[in-house]
C-alpha cells in the first residue's frame, strides 16, 4: 500500500505536523499516512515502528521550521538524531522526499549537513505559512499527487464492506458469501493484467446476474495477492482524480463496474491511459452489453481515446445458470456467516431463473425455515421491510408504515444523491414528508444511512435485481413519480430514467407508470431519457414508453425532444418521425420559417432511414427546399432571427437537397430527378465554407451521387464523383479513423464497383479487399449497427471476384458468409432484409448450377 511518511522535529511547537496529517488524511486516508504522534500505539517498539513505516512508504515530507534550520540545526550532526536517521533511510532507498519550508525557514547549505542528508538541499521545497496555509496546503496535495500518483488510487477504490452485515445485504457480490465459481475468463483477464504489453483496456459484457462484479472482485484480488493494487472504482471517485492514472508507474488494475452508466470516469480513465500508452495500469470495464455508450466514446474528440476504445473487443460471459449441489451450498453459506443453525433442506431445490434468485432462496429459507421458497425476491423484500422497522426502532424513530418505507426507499434508489442538497432536494419533495417537520426528514436520512450503507450521500438497496422488485411493486402500488421533479437535479433524473429503463426489461407492467412519469414533464424528461437509452442493453421498452408519454406532449415542448433526436437510431427510427411530425404540425400549415423548414428535411430523412412512405418523405424535403429559397425565409412568425442567405440557410439549403435525392432514391422512377437533385446539393456543399463537418457532408453527398449515377449508366461520371469523395474522405480518415471509418468504407466499397465498370477488375478488387476489412473491423467493434454492411461488401467483393475462375471458392465462401448474417439479422428484424438475403441466395444458387453442368 503506498503511504506517505510526516517528518518533523517537534510536535508541541508547530501547527505543522497535525495540519498537514489532518489535511493529509483527509484526502488519502488516515491509514496512507504516517505521523508518530497519531500513529504509533502504545507498546509499539519506537525504533522498529519508524524504520518500517519508513521503508514502506513511498514519499517522506520533511518539515522545515526556522528552529530546525537555526538553533537546533547541530542536533543533525548526532548519528542516533530521529530526523536524521528518517531522511537519512529515505534518501539511502532512493524514495521520494519532499522538503516544507514552514513560516520562512529556509533550506540549509549542503555543507551544513552530514553527508548522508545532505542530498535533502538539491530537493525544490514547498512553502507554508499561517496566512496562506489554505492555497499552500492545496499545492501541496497536488504535489503529493503528482509525485506519488499511486495515492490517487488507493482512495479511488471502493473500501471493503463490512463484516458485520446480515440480512439482504449479503446478497450482494462483494461481500462474496458463496465460493466463487471458476470461469475461463478469469485466466485470460490474469494474464492481460499481468502481460507487459497489449492493450490497456478491457470490456467484459454480460446480462444481469452473469458474474460480472464478481468476477471483477475475483481478479483484483488475486492482483493485491501478487503485491499489485486492484479494486473496484467507487461511483463516488471524482473523474479528475482519474487523470494521473497513466502515471502510476507500477502495474496496478482498476475494475469500473456498471462502465455504461459512469461516462465521465470511464472517459477520464481513457484519456490518462491514451496519453500514456506505455502505462502499466490495467482498466476492466464491466458492462451489460458495448452498444451505443462505447459510440460514443470512438467519437471521442481525442483522437488518442478513440483509437485505444476502438481497440477494445468486449468479451461477452455467459449466464451462471444454479446447478443442483447450489441451493445446499448457498443455505450452508448463509447460516456460516449469520451463525444460525442450518435448517432443513428438502429433496428438490426451488425453481429458480436466475443464480441470484437462488441465493435469495436460500437465504429466506435460512432467515425463516417456514416461509414458502417460492417468489424468493418478494420474500427477502418482506424481511427487509422487517430490517428497516428493526433498525429505526432501534436509534429510536417512530415506525413508519409499509407504505412510507416502500415510497422512501425506492425513490432513493432510483434517483440517489451525489451532494446534501441533493439528498435534502429528494427527501422534502417526497409525499411522506410534504409538511413534515425538519426533524423528521433528518430522522429518516439516519435510517437510510444505518440500513443502506455506501460510499455515496444517498445509495440504493442492491442487488439491483431485487432493487428492481421494490420499485415494480412501488410503481404497480399506483405511487407517482413526477411529485419529486421539483426536487432533483437532472443527474439525479437521468439515474432514475436509467434504472427505469433497466427495470422495464423485467417487469414491463411498470410501463403505464413510467409512461406517465415521461408526461408529466416531457420537454424536461424526453430529452434526458434520450441521453440513457446508450446504456441500457435492451432500450425498446424505454422508448415505448417514451412514444406514449409524446402523445401528451405541449406543442410548445415538441421542438426541445425533436432537436435532442439523433437523424439516425434504429431504436429511436419510429419515435422520431413521430415528433417530428408533430412538432411540424404544431408549427402551421402556412409557417414558412427556417425552424420548419429545418423540421421537414428532418422528417425526410428520418421516413427515407425507415424506408417508409417515399412519397411523405419526397414532399416533406419539398417544401423544406421551397421555404429555404423565399426570399423572406428569414422573417418568421415565431420569432427566429435568421439572415437571408446567411451561411446557416446555405448549409441548411444544401442538407435540404441531399435529403430530397435520398427521398427520390426509393423510387426507381424518379432516377433522373435525383440525379439532377444530388447534383444541386453537391454544389451547395461545394460552396459552405471548409472543415471536417462541411468536407464529410460534401463527400457523402458525392458517394450518393455516384451511386445514382452508376445506377443510371453514366459510368465516368460515377467514377469521377466516387474518386472526389475518396480523395476528400482519406486524409479525413487518417486523422479522425473512428469518426470516419464507416464512411470511408461506404466510399470504397462504391468506388470498387464503380472501377469494375471501367474495366479494372485489379484495382477494383484491392479497394473491394480493403473496403472489407474496414467493414470487419466496424462490425467486430459494433456487430448491431454493421454487420448488415458487412454483408453487403461480402456479396460485392464476391462479384468483383466472379470473373476470376481461380478465386471460385473464394467467392463462395464470402456470399456463404454474407447469406449467414442476413439469416442472422433475419431473425431479429422479420422481413427486413429479405432482398438482399435472396439476392446473395440466387447468386449462389446460380453459381452451383454453373458448376453441376
Amino acid at each position: 500500500m503506498p503511504g506517505i511518511f510526516i517528518s518533523y522535529r517537534n510536535i508541541e511547537r508547530s501547527y505543522a505536523p497535525m495540519l498537514v496529517d489532518r489535511e493529509l488524511s483527509r484526502r488519502f486516508g488516515s491509514e496512507n499516512v504516517f505521523q508518530a504522534g497519531r500513529s504509533n500505539l502504545p507498546a509499539v517498539h519506537f525504533p522498529t515502528e519508524i524504520d518500517r513505516r519508513v521503508d514502506e512508504c513511498d514519499l517522506l515530507i520533511a518539515l522545515i521550521d526556522r528552529p530546525w534550520v537555526g538553533e537546533e540545526l547541530h542536533l543533525l550532526r548526532e548519528p542516533g538524531d530521529w530526523v536524521r536517521r528518517e531522511i537519512a533511510r529515505a534518501l539511502g532507498q532512493g524514495k521520494r522526499v519532499l522538503p516544507v519550508l514552514l513560516d520562512g525557514a529556509e533550506m540549509p547549505r549542503t555543507a551544513e549537513l552530514p553527508a548522508d542528508i545532505a542530498p535533502l538541499t538539491r530537493r525544490i521545497a514547498l512553502r507554508m505559512r499561517p496566512r496562506t496555509v489554505d492555497t499552500d496546503l492545496l499545492r501541496l496535495i497536488g504535489e503529493v499527487e503528482r509525485l506519488v500518483p499511486e495515492l490517487v488510487l488507493a482512495t479511488l477504490m471502493d473500501p471493503a464492506p463490512p463484516k458485520n452485515v446480515s440480512g439482504p445485504a449479503l446478497l450482494r457480490a462483494e461481500h462474496q458469501v458463496l465460493p466463487f465459481r471458476h470461469r475461463g475468463e478469469l485466466d485470460l483477464l490474469a494474464a492481460w493484467c499481468s502481460a507487459t504489453a497489449g492493450p490497456p483496456v478491457k470490456l467484459v459484457v454480460g446480462p444481469m446476474g452473469t458474474g460480472k462484479t464478481r468476477l471483477g472482485l475475483r481478479l483484483a484480488a488475486q492482483m493485491r495477492g501478487s503485491g499489485r493494487p486492484g479494486g473496484l472504482l467507487s461511483v463516488t471517485a471524482p473523474a479528475e482524480c482519474l487523470d494521473r492514472l497513466g502515471e502510476i508507474g507500477s502495474p496496478c488494475l482498476v475494475v469500473l463496474d456498471d462502465a455504461e452508466a459512469r461516462p465521465a470516469q470511464v472517459r477520464a480513465a481513457l484519456r490518462s491511459l491514451a496519453a500514456a500508452p506505455e502505462a502499466p495500469a490495467r482498466l476492466l470495464l464491466l458492462a451489460r452489453s458495448g452498444g451505443d455508450w462505447l459510440d460514443d466514446l470512438r467519437d471521442d474528440t481525442d483522437d488518442a481515446v478513440a483509437d485505444l476504445v476502438d481497440r477494445v473487443v468486449p468479451l461477452a460471459l455467459a449466464p451462471l445458470r444454479p446447478v443442483e449441489e447450489d441451493f445446499a451450498t448457498a443455505c450452508g453459506a448463509f447460516a456460516r456467516r449469520l451463525g444460525l443453525p442450518l435448517p432443513c433442506l428438502s429433496a428438490d431445490r426451488p425453481e429458480t431463473p436466475t443464480l441470484l434468485e437462488l441465493q435469495a432462496a436460500a437465504l429466506a429459507h435460512v432467515l425463516s425455515p417456514d416461509m414458502p421458497l417460492d417468489r424468493p425476491l418478494r420474500r427477502i423484500l418482506g424481511l427487509e421491510r422487517a430490517y428497516w422497522r428493526k433498525a429505526g426502532a432501534a436509534i429510536g424513530l417512530p415506525v413508519p408504515s409499509d407504505r412510507v418505507l416502500t415510497e422512501v426507499m425506492a425513490t432513493v434508489t432510483l434517483f440517489g444523491a451525489d451532494s446534501e442538497p441533493e439528498v435534502d432536494g429528494l427527501l422534502t419533495s417526497l409525499r411522506a414528508f410534504r409538511g413534515a417537520p425538519v426533524h423528521a426528514v433528518d430522522s429518516c436520512l439516519d435510517l437510510l444511512r444505518t440500513v443502506l450503507p455506501g460510499p455515496a450521500p444517498l445509495n440504493p438497496m442492491q442487488p439491483e435485481q431485487l432493487a428492481q422488485e421494490l420499485v415494480a411493486e412501488f410503481l404497480a402500488c399506483d405511487y407517482r413519480l413526477a411529485g419529486c421533479l421539483d426536487g432533483v437535479s437532472d443527474e439525479q433524473v437521468r439515474r432514475a430514467l436509467r434504472n427505469l429503463g433497466r427495470c422495464l426489461e423485467r417487469h414491463p407492467r411498470i410501463s403505464g407508470p413510467v409512461e406517465d412519469f415521461l408526461a408529466a414533464a416531457p420537454g424536461r424528461l424526453l430529452p434526458l431519457a434520450l441521453t440513457v437509452l446508450p446504456s441500457l442493453p435492451r432500450p425498446q421498452p424505454l422508448v415505448a414508453a417514451m412514444s406514449g408519454a409524446l402523445g401528451r406532449t405541449p406543442q410548445d415542448e415538441l421542438l426541445a425532444v425533436v432537436d435532442a433526436l439523433p437523424l439516425r437510431s434504429d431504436p429511436l427510427a419510429r419515435l422520431a418521425v413521430d415528433a417530428t411530425e408533430r412538432a411540424l404540425g404544431a408549427r402551421g400549415a402556412d409557417a414558412n420559417d427556417f425552424t420548419t423548414a429545418r423540421l421537414a428535411r428532418r422528417l425526410s430523412v428520418r421516413l427515407t432511414y425507415l424506408g417508409e412512405r417515399p412519397a411523405d418523405a419526397v414532399a416533406a424535403a419539398r417544401s423544406a427546399v421551397r421555404a429555404l429559397t423565399t426570399p423572406t425565409v428569414g422573417e418568421s412568425a415565431h420569432g427566429e432571427s435568421v439572415a437571408v442567405r446567411s451561411g446557416s440557410v446555405r448549409a441548411e439549403l444544401a442538407e435540404a437537397h441531399a435529403a430530397l435525392a435520398l427521398a427520390l432514391d426509393l423510387d426507381p422512377s424518379s432516377g433522373d430527378e435525383a440525379v439532377a437533385v444530388g447534383g444541386t446539393a453537391v454544389a451547395q456543399y461545394r460552396a459552405l465554407s471548409g472543415g471536417d463537418r462541411s468536407g464529410a457532408a460534401l463527400a457523402t453527398a458525392l458517394h450518393n451521387q455516384s451511386i445514382r449515377l452508376r445506377r443510371a449508366r453514366a459510368i465516368p461520371a460515377a467514377l469521377a464523383a466516387a474518386t472526389e469523395a475518396r480523395q476528400i474522405v482519406e486524409p479525413l480518415h487518417a486523422e479522425r479513423p473512428t469518426r470516419f471509418r464507416s464512411l470511408y468504407a461506404d466510399v470504397l466499397d462504391n468506388l470498387s464497383i464503380v472501377t469494375h465498370l471501367t474495366g479494372h477488375p485489379e484495382a477494383a478488387e484491392r479497394l473491394g479487399r480493403e473496403s472489407l476489412a474496414l467493414r470487419r473491423a466496424l462490425a467486430a467493434a459494433r456487430p448491431d449497427a454493421y454487420r448488415s454492411q458487412l454483408a453487403g461488401t461480402l456479396f460485392n467483393l464476391g462479384l468483383l471476384l466472379t470473373e476470376n475462375e481461380r478465386k471460385g471458392a473464394e467467392t463462395r465462401q464470402l456470399w456463404d458468409e454474407s447469406l449467414s448474417i442476413y439469416d442472422a439479422l433475419s431473425v431479429h428484424r422479420p422481413g427486413h432484409y429479405d432482398e438482399p438475403r435472396d439476392r446473395v441466395r440466387a447468386h449462389l444458387d446460380r453459381r452451383k448450377a454453373d458448376r453441376d453442368d
